[in-house]
């Protein structure tokens, strides 16, 4: 069996999903991570894969392939059985349900609900789905997990894998110094502390920290009664700036089997080291430490993770010496060979999320891929209520001779070199139909 994965934590932890399966079911496998399937991968062989993650967006280019789709992206077709071009298919996903799939039921939820079926024992990895769904942000709009992916959290927590608590929202709270996390905490944004960390260093003396502990006190260290004191403090301080205070805490996971000392105590620091694994290129450290490895795998994983930051500094550099460049309501940034092509999507967020960006427009990177272009886009979720953009760059790209999909909010293209430009216009004008249809 080939077992396909995306790169993403969502997609390492659907690949740790199958793994498991595989082993229990005492099947030959073999691993294979991808940014973005190529044609050779859609082209059937001998023996069945299974694709997680990924695969529904290009079933239209499958052939002569047999086996399974464990995936929540907007399918192309809506079909659970595939047998046409040679294909014999069966497909999983939400969309086919009715379900939103970029809120409800990550892939890797989709691929556990499958697997439950051939192995029971799959429980004992119930704490995966909560990986991949956190990564892929499933918690944001309502600051918890809902629908499918909320089951298997309680189904994870009965099991006595994941703890579940009431306390801040803002990422970091087991592997960042909290004077960082509070100084890009965004969701809501505290103007007078982001991205000032003399604020951030005042306001925590306030509050009985020693100044000397801000480069290493975390969030997690703090007792209950210090942690319910900043939030206080917090929600006044939104309050006052007209934020909104509801949306600093909600829902947050915690791995039980970590120790409070563990920098992945926070279930989202987990999926952020999962996916650090799979982004420098050696996604197996990943699939092993959602599978419970520690010691030399988690010492691993931690290089990896440093090795990543320092890629996403360099980004963060390349980003702010460059100038985005406008058509209509598309903001869009070329970096050509300026930056990994397996970050772009990572860079689109961080702008839409930090960067004074309106509600309207969509925001591309691009970022060379060979003889193609790499292009990750994000869109609000203001806007994102009124248009899908997996299904405009599913049809503008195929438009060039590409291939394109994702989620209503975020999305990802590839499109021959050269025809980048087209595709951005055709995109704007696509956004401008649905918007004023």
């Amino acid at each position: 069996m080939t077992i396909y994965s995306h790169h993403d934590a969502d997609g390492i932890a659907s690949a740790a999903i199958a793994v498991f399966v595989a082993r229990r079911l005492g099947l030959k496998h073999e691993v294979r991570i991808r940014n973005q399937l190529t044609y050779e991968d859609v082209i059937g062989g001998e023996g069945v894969y299974w694709f997680n993650d990924m695969g529904s967006a290009r079933l239209k280019d499958f052939r002569g392939v047999k086996g399974v789709i464990t995936d929540h992206h907007t399918p192309v077709i809506y079909e659970t059985h595939y047998t046409e071009n040679g294909n014999n298919i069966y497909q999983f996903n939400p969309h086919l349900e009715g379900m939103d799939g970029s809120i409800s039921q990550s892939g890797s939820t989709t691929t556990f609900l499958f697997s439950a079926h051939l192995v029971p024992e799959v429980s004992a990895v119930s704490h995966l789905p909560i990986v991949g769904s956190v990564g892929d942000l499933h918690d944001k709009k309502f600051g918890r997990l809902v629908d499918t992916d909320r089951e298997l959290m309680l189904l994870a927590r009965g099991m006595g894998l994941v703890e579940v608590k009431e306390d801040i929202r803002y990422f970091g709270r087991s592997s960042k110094p909290i004077s960082y996390m509070l100084r890009f905490g965004n969701d809501p944004r505290i103007h007078s502390l982001y991205d000032n960390p003399s604020a951030v260093a005042d306001f925590l003396s306030r509050h009985g920290v020693d100044r000397r502990d801000l480069k290493t006190l975390r969030w997690i260290d703090l007792d209950d009664g210090k942690r319910e004191e900043l939030i206080s403090d917090l929600k006044g301080m939104l309050v006052r700036e007209g934020g909104d205070p509801e949306r600093l805490t909600g829902e947050v996971y915690e791995l039980k089997s970590e120790p409070k000392s563990s920098m992945v105590k926070d279930m989202r620091d987990f999926s952020s080291l999962v996916n650090a694994t799979s982004r420098k290129g050696k996604p197996e450290v990943g699939i092993r430490l959602c599978l419970f490895e520690r010691g030399e795998t988690m010492t691993e994983a931690l290089q990896l993770y440093n090795d990543h930051l320092e890629s996403l500094r360099k980004a963060s550099k390349t980003l702010e010496e460059a100038e985005g460049k406008s058509v209509g309501n598309v903001l869009y940034y070329d970096f050509g060979d300026g930056v990994q092509n397996n970050i772009t999507g990572t860079i689109a967020t961080r702008i839409i999320t930090h960067m004074n960006v309106p509600k309207t427009s969509i925001v591309m990177v691009m970022a060379n891929l060979g003889s193609m272009k790499k292009i990750s886009a994000r869109i609000s979720l203001e806007l994102s209520e009124k248009v899908d953009l997996s299904l405009l760059f599913r049809q503008a790209a195929t438009s060039f001779g590409g291939s394109g999909g994702g989620h209503r909010n975020a999305a990802g293209a590839i499109v021959p070199a050269g025809k980048e430009m087209e595709f951005v216009r055709m995109v704007n004008e696509l956004l401008g139909n649905l918007v004023t249809a």
